[in-house]
């Protein structure tokens, strides 16, 4: 008799449905925290153009090619 792996194990409770996996599994999870937590999933309104453009400018100042990760070569 050979001991089982990990991945044999929780393919076997999956199979059993004694847990919850899948895109369906998802839902219903995020359902049972938002009925009891409220609405703590909703996503922040989308940011200005402008900053997604501040941010894209500083991330290429650190890995510009020239500075290698922002630091001078």
């Amino acid at each position: 008799m050979r001991p089982t792996t990990d991945s044999e194990r929780i393919l076997g409770q999956i199979e059993r449905g004694e847990v919850l996996a899948g895109r369906e599994a998802a839902r219903r999870i995020a359902a049972r925290h938002e009925e009891a937590y409220g609405d703590v999933w909703r996503t922040a309104p989308a940011a200005p153009a402008a900053a997604d453009d501040a941010w894209a400018d500083a991330i290429h100042a650190l890995t510009d090619d020239d500075t290698a990760g922002g630091i001078a070569a």
